[in-house]
């Protein structure tokens, strides 16, 4: 039976360490990604989770893409969103019929 990697370690001190990160950059990356989950990160903090997450997955890891937040920080435009799909024009006829039919209910309590 293999050992699983879960990619963590004990430092000397007892505290959990990522990988191949020390004690201090774990710390200082989980100090930053909660921060990045708040909202509350800059440009040169969320460089530096980066360089943290390279070091701990390695150079081959997928690496997020930037948050609109951050694409404009570094002068790219923001995304378009892809335009939606008109709906058909059959798609009208029987919400149409409904509401047809329960106003002349309607009417015809208001007559009767």
């Amino acid at each position: 039976m293999q050992p699983i990697d879960f990619r963590y370690r004990l430092s000397d001190q007892g505290r959990i360490v990522l990988g191949p990160l020390s004690s201090e950059e774990t710390l200082e990356f989980e100090v930053l990604s909660r921060r990045d989950r708040e909202g509350l990160i800059d440009l040169s903090s969320e460089l530096r989770l980066l360089e943290l997450y390279v070091k701990y997955n390695g150079p081959d890891a997928p690496v997020p893409l930037p948050t609109s937040e951050s694409a404009r920080w570094l002068g790219d435009a923001p995304r378009r969103r892809k335009p939606q799909r008109m709906p058909r024009p059959g798609n009208y006829v029987i919400p149409v019929a409904v509401m047809m039919s329960l106003s002349f209910v309607l009417i015809a309590l208001l007559v009767g």
